[in-house]
């Protein structure tokens, strides 16, 4: 993973030298409250559907469970969703404790017809699983939007390009399961016109932070109750009625106990027997408090112990095996994993899973996976056999440890997955250091594929101390070039320089020529970032000499283009244009055409800064006809911007103002927001040396709000390209 450049490539900003980076300052908000909304027992007017009119339009929601009752919160809070105007509308926050239904509740109102109406642009949702979930939400927020995020180093940095994305967007937003502050601060990036759902059984830490209307969900009402039996059962005569009220109120009007009760009457267990178990267990209903956290704990045990005696052996001990994985709406699991867990076939694991999903044990999730409540999890466990437990877990560590190594690393299969796979992970590391090394590289390249730069950082800063500390020299040497690739793609660029530096030591003294090579590349590379321009121009002639000896041809071409690049900062042209053609000529011979393209860009930058537009135009064409042979429309967009601008210095505005229209419309069509703001401040210029105000303004300022949101610190020039034509003006 060495970092890699293709040099400098040229954009228009005549007002004031541009030297560093982006920066995006860090989303702050008030931590201020709401008191608790009281929930109207109404009818609730639920119009289900399976997911919005259009299909272009993002929509991550999870189905609705099996035989799903609207309840009285889903009516409150859908007519506060449609009756406020969304920018008035502070986070709404439904909190509860574990299987009151709260998840369930969000479901519905991402699948109400009304509300995906008021929200025509879609459902993002992130079910969250604690630690190392929330870059991988905002990369799937951004994947979602028509944006990987995976340029975009730090969490802040994506929140900021996140709200960016849904400024002019009137969507649904659900932070499904919250478990920290940060999470909130991560994902509460919605525009004016979008509205945000929290859910959590987390403590005062997580709803007091911030402004939030806050719902309780705990209890269904009798009536919600009673519906809930009836969807799962079929039906409930009058006769029963009684005897279900009682078994009700001793389930303390749970959503999770009344669906497993419910699907115990659906496979034939009568209502009577169903009541004489509780009070076996329970005893006298006077005596009873259904408020009491214990007494729910205890009336969900005696439920799991009452299924699983209804499954004969076999499917007992698997329904307890699934406390293996991890639970939870961020965790769901394959059926292959299911299958691994049992030392089944798959078709029989299917089919065993069926029967847990209809006995309300197992919630089927989108795309083929599989949940396990929260809430089961611990009494699954208790009831498994010594051992048993402990073996389905090594069989699904090692299930996901070849799904890692044989699925490609930017598979959306391992999204689905991922809350599994690092638990897996994080098992192997106690127990098998040899198999969890295997699976630590699989998750680099996973976090790499994603642009998960803070997680790529933590797990590998993890296995490097880890190497240390045992000595493993061999084991810290293969990690660290990772680690330093992570570090410098978050700005951490005196820690990247140690982990490189001490590549640097360790290759020397294993003897490691070409190791050697690419730690001095990545440290002269880490040096130009500093501004230490000789420095890195030394480090990056060593590498070129021990590259050259090796006859790495193209490590040799990408050590060339470094050189060019430093070079081209120190305006030293004639060197840095005769480094960049020794670079083209051996991309040329290696038959690398995309290396061919962007070093053709850098070579026509240098002539331009050289004064000779003619050279710089016809390398600019070249390196056109090479993209658009590839196909390939960032390429072709740089490119037309070059011309552009090359147009523009000779006076033919008609040429230059097609050039920068047609790489306007690519990058719109990339999404490319950088580089959009960029070409409209060229045709704003454009338009400017016209003598045409009016359009010369309209572009600054479609320029500016487009790095203001970014939080690019380039907007400052563009203001004051704005403040300067306003003057004129005025």
């Amino acid at each position: 993973m060495t970092p890699r450049k293709a040099g400098p490539l040229v954009l228009y900003w005549d007002r004031c030298h541009i030297l560093a980076g982006p920066f995006h300052p860090a989303w702050r908000r008030r931590a201020d409250t709401m008191s608790e909304q009281p929930i109207q027992d109404t009818t609730t007017d639920f119009k289900p559907v399976e997911g919005p009119v259009r299909d272009s339009v993002p929509y991550l929601a999870p189905d609705l469970p099996l035989y799903f009752v609207p309840r009285a919160e889903l009516e409150t809070v859908k007519r506060l969703l449609l009756s406020r105007p969304a920018a008035s509308l502070a986070p709404i926050t439904l909190h509860g404790p574990a299987g009151s239904g709260k998840t369930s509740l969000a479901a519905a109102l991402a699948h109400d017809a009304d509300i995906l109406e008021r929200f025509p642009d879609g459902v993002l949702w992130a079910s969250l699983r604690g630690e190392g979930s929330i870059q991988h939400a905002q990369m799937l927020w951004g994947r979602a939007l028509g944006d990987d995020l995976a340029g975009v180093p730090d969490t802040a940095s994506r929140s900021a390009t996140l709200r960016t994305l849904l400024r002019d967007r009137r969507a649904l937003l659900v932070l499904d399961d919250v478990t920290s502050v940060e999470e909130i601060r991560a994902l509460n990036v919605g525009g004016p016109n979008c509205a945000r759902i929290i859910t959590t059984g987390a403590g005062d830490e997580v709803l007091f932070a911030f402004k939030t209307r806050r719902f309780a969900v705990s209890k269904l009402s009798e009536d919600e109750a009673l519906k809930l039996l009836t969807a799962w059962a079929g039906m409930l005569p009058s006769l029963y009625l009684p005897t279900v009220k009682e078994i009700i109120v001793r389930l303390s009007n749970s959503a999770l106990a009344l669906a497993l009760v419910g699907a115990q009457a659906r496979q034939g267990m009568t209502w009577l027997r169903l009541l004489e178990l509780l009070e076996e267990e329970q005893g006298p209903l006077a005596a009873l408090d259904p408020n009491d956290e214990e007494a729910r704990t205890r009336a969900l045990g005696l439920l799991i112990n009452l299924v699983l005696s209804r499954f004969g052996s076999v499917q007992l001990q698997r329904a307890t095996l699934l406390a293996g994985f991890e639970p939870g709406a961020g965790n769901p699991f394959s059926a292959e994993a299911a299958a691994a867990c049992w030392g089944l076939p798959l078709d029989e694991a299917e089919e065993a899973l069926q029967t847990l999903i209809d006995a309300a044990m197992v919630r089927p999730m989108p795309g083929g996976m599989y949940m396990l409540h929260e809430a089961l999890r611990e009494p699954l466990r208790r009831r498994a056999e010594p051992g048993a437990i402990e073996q389905a877990e090594g069989r699904v560590q090692r299930s996901y440890l070849s799904f890692v190594e044989s699925t490609p690393a930017d598979s959306p299969a391992i999204d689905a997955q991922l809350g599994q796979i690092l638990a897996a992970y994080n098992a192997l590391r106690e127990n098998e250091p040899t198999s969890a090394g295997l699976f630590a590289d699989a998750l680099m390249r996973i976090y790499e594929a994603r642009g998960m730069w803070e997680d790529l950082a933590a797990l590998a800063g993890a296995v490097v101390d880890e190497a240390r500390e045992r000595g493993d020299v061999f084991r810290e040497y293969a990690v660290l070039t990772d680690l330093g690739y992570a570090q410098a793609a978050r700005g951490q660029l005196d820690e990247a320089r140690r982990a490189y530096t001490r590549s640097l030591t360790i290759s020397r003294n294993l003897g490691d020529p070409a190791g050697e090579a690419m730690a001095l590349n990545n440290i002269g590379a880490i040096c130009e970032r500093q501004g230490e321009l000789d420095a890195a121009l030394g480090y990056y002639r060593e590498a070129l000499a021990l590259r050259e000896n090796l006859g790495a041809h193209e490590d040799v071409a990408e050590t060339l283009l470094n050189v060019a690049g430093v070079l081209y900062w120190q305006e030293r042209w004639d060197e840095a244009a005769n480094a960049f053609q020794r670079a083209l000529d051996m991309y040329t011979v290696l038959g690398n055409r995309r290396g061919q393209a962007s070093t053709l860009l850098n070579i026509g930058a240098t002539y331009e800064r050289m004064g000779r537009d003619g050279e710089a135009e016809q390398s600019y064409q070249r390196a056109l006809a090479v993209y658009a042979n590839l196909d390939d429309a960032a390429g072709q967009a740089q490119a037309h911007n070059n011309l552009g601008i090359i147009a523009l210095n000779r006076g033919d505005t008609d040429s230059a103002l097609a050039h920068f229209k047609r790489s306007l419309a690519l990058k719109e069509a990339l999404g490319d927001r950088y580089g959009q703001a960029s070409t409209l401040n060229n045709i704003a210029l454009l338009y400017e040396r016209q003598g045409n105000r009016s359009l010369a303004l309209e572009h600054f300022e479609q320029s500016y709000r487009l790095l203001a949101a970014l939080g690019d610190s380039r907007a400052e020039v563009v203001r004051q390209n704005i403040d300067a034509l306003r003057a004129q003006a005025g």
